[in-house]
Parts: structure tokens; sequence; C-alpha cells
């Protein structure tokens, strides 16, 4: 590592260690031009067209599930339901009909926040592979 002189500065005329083009640090900092970063000229996409495509699909298979089903929760005949995803939301999970389930909402949230519980009564499933 290349050790710094020590000199006198030309900003503030103090002895110091010179950062740069013969200022000390803090005169450096505050003669050096701080300009902004230039903004984007096209804005970022929030979901690439694969995914989009991917959702307009799922948005039709959601629906014509949900049509006309109950909450499946043991005991519960709530006709306002929401779609539960079993297996997750990644790659295929996304329309798989097989680990769809329509819950209402506030078994919906007791599900997503007792794991066991969901497993135990095949309302979630592993993605790993458990069998060792």
């Amino acid at each position: 590592m290349i050790k710094r002189k020590k000199d006198e500065c030309t900003g503030c005329k103090q002895l110091r260690y010179i950062y740069a083009r013969k200022l000390c640090e803090m005169c450096y900092n505050k003669q050096r031009k701080k300009t902004p970063l230039p903004s984007p000229k096209k804005q970022i996409r929030t979901f690439s067209k694969k995914t989009l495509s991917n959702l307009k699909e799922y948005r039709k298979v959601r629906d014509e599930f949900l049509k006309g089903k109950k909450c499946e929760f043991p005991g519960c005949e709530s006709t306002e339901v929401t779609l539960h995803h079993g297996g997750g939301r990644l790659g295929a999970y996304l329309t798989d009909k097989r680990f769809f389930h329509a819950l209402c909402i506030h078994h919906h949230q007791h599900i997503e926040t007792h794991p066991e519980e969901a497993r135990k009564l095949g309302l979630s499933y592993s993605r790993l592979n458990t069998t060792s």
C-alpha cells in the first residue's frame, strides 16, 4: 500500500496528508463536482413479458377454479374464498390445479401462519425431496 505524503494543502494551507491535486481529503471533497446520476431514459419493467403472459394465463385459471367454490377448511362453509397455492407459486406451480385450494381469507391467513397444521390437513405440500 502506498503511503500518503504529508505536505501543505493548497486549499486550507495546513500540513495534512495529501489526497489528490495537492489537496487534503476534506478540501478535495469540497471542491469536486457533485453531479447527480442521470435519470434512466426508459422505465424498467415491473414484470418481464414472459411473466406477464404467465400471469394472464394464471388469472383465467384462477377465476375458473374459484367459480362456485366454498372454503375447503374443515367445518367452514364460507363462499367468500381466495386461492391458496399449496405448493407455492414458482414456475409451473403457478397454474397447476392439483395444488390449488379455495379458502376464506380467515382460514387462508391461519394456514399461512401455521404451516405444520396445513400439511396435516393436506392444504400445503413440501417442494423439497423428503425421501432419503
